[in-house]
């Protein structure tokens, strides 16, 4: 999906697509139907093809495994590109902001739907309160297949691995621990997706948003909808250990799983219901109380008719080719390591809606605060 947002800007003149499956590589350049595109075989663990594959070009946007963001990140930054990953492994990269900006460069980190998308809304909507109290991500899918039993949407290895772990909140200034699958509540996702019970989930937003938005923000957390038959997969994932790495045929076993869930680019055609992304901020303007909702919904076989992909792949792909055109076109002019929330978030919209997807916002007032 980036590569067919890419391709059809007039900022980009070319666009190299790179994988480890170089043949997968070839079909998104050819998937285009763009002169701009050519695919290529890349190992993004492997340093010197790192280096030769980013000869040429000025931006890498890394859409891998978060395990290589470090790797793919040193070899942007010592090869004079600017990045774009959507996703954060366990380093803290905002900590080298120093280094990328007295090198002239920017790197985006998480922008995708969420991390990212989600974290402009947010920015958009603190933009507008004097304090923000409290921030709410709810990511919501009724997504179903009628030919897998079992579906990811985005890296079964990352769904899995971020749903089985601890995850944290921000809470009265401080982290708190929630063991996998705590922290339940219902929640009303917009229409037609309607109440789906949501989950703390670790995620990048948790970190971030407390940081960079400021303003005085006391609460931040990330939940994650999951159907029962959903967790107790997940459960059962776990309690027969074919996740771990360390035990003799660890490894073997791990790979058997993974390689038995269907790539999310297997999915596009194949899958029922509707994703939603919903960004809820709480505070004060002017002494009112406000609360700003901002929130997005697609449907996954519409989304695979018109675009060639889930609504899943379409809401992650899209925020990172629109923060691309914005560096390609010299709106992003800072310098530096950045979340998305450290960016204007104006540009953002009639981009995203440019590109088919609608933003809704609700906007409640309260008592004034005594």
């Amino acid at each position: 999906m980036i590569a067919k947002h890419l391709c059809a800007s007039d900022a980009v003149d070319l666009l190299v697509a790179a994988d480890v499956d170089g043949d997968l590589a070839k079909r998104v350049a050819s998937q285009t139907r763009s002169p701009k595109a050519r695919g290529m075989p890349l190992d993004a663990g492997n340093e010197a093809e790192l280096r030769s594959a980013m000869k040429g070009c000025d931006l890498v946007i890394n859409a891998a495994l978060p395990r290589f963001n470090d790797a793919v990140m040193k070899a942007a930054l010592e090869s004079g590109l600017d990045y774009i990953d959507l996703a954060a492994d366990v380093a803290d990269v905002f900590a080298q902001s120093d280094e990328w900006k007295s090198a002239g460069l920017t790197a985006i980190q998480g922008m995708g739907e969420d991390p990212g998308m989600g974290n402009v809304f947010a920015r958009y909507a603190a933009d507008g309160m004097d304090r923000v109290d409290s921030i709410r991500v709810r990511d919501g899918d009724t997504a179903s297949s009628p030919d897998y039993p079992f579906i990811a949407l985005f890296s079964p290895e990352t769904f899995v691995e971020e749903t089985l772990s601890t995850s944290k909140i921000w809470r009265d200034g401080k982290y708190t621990d929630v063991p996998p699958f705590g922290e339940a509540e219902t929640y009303e996702f917009p229409s037609p997706l309607g109440p789906l019970t949501v989950y703390s989930v670790d995620h990048e937003e948790v970190y971030t948003l407390p940081r960079f938005i400021g303003k005085g923000v006391r609460y931040v957390d990330f939940k994650l909808a999951l159907d029962s038959n959903t967790v107790q997969t997940l459960k059962l994932f776990r309690d027969l250990r074919l996740l771990e790495r360390s035990s003799p045929d660890g490894t073997s076993r791990r790979r058997a799983l993974f390689s038995a869930i269907p790539k999310p680019a297997d999915l596009v055609d194949r899958v029922d219901g509707h994703a939603a992304l919903v960004v809820e901020v709480a505070g004060s303007k002017d002494g009112v109380r406000k609360v700003h909702t901002l929130y997005t919904v697609m449907n996954h076989r519409e989304a695979s008719k018109k675009y060639g992909a889930t609504g899943t792949a379409y809401l992650t792909g899209t925020p990172a080719a629109i923060a691309a055109i914005l560096l390609a076109r010299g709106q992003i002019k800072a310098n530096g390591v950045f979340a998305p929330e450290s960016l204007d978030p104006k540009p953002f919209f009639p981009m995203l809606k440019e590109r088919g997807i609608e933003v809704h916002e609700r906007v409640t007032l309260e008592r004034p605060i005594e």
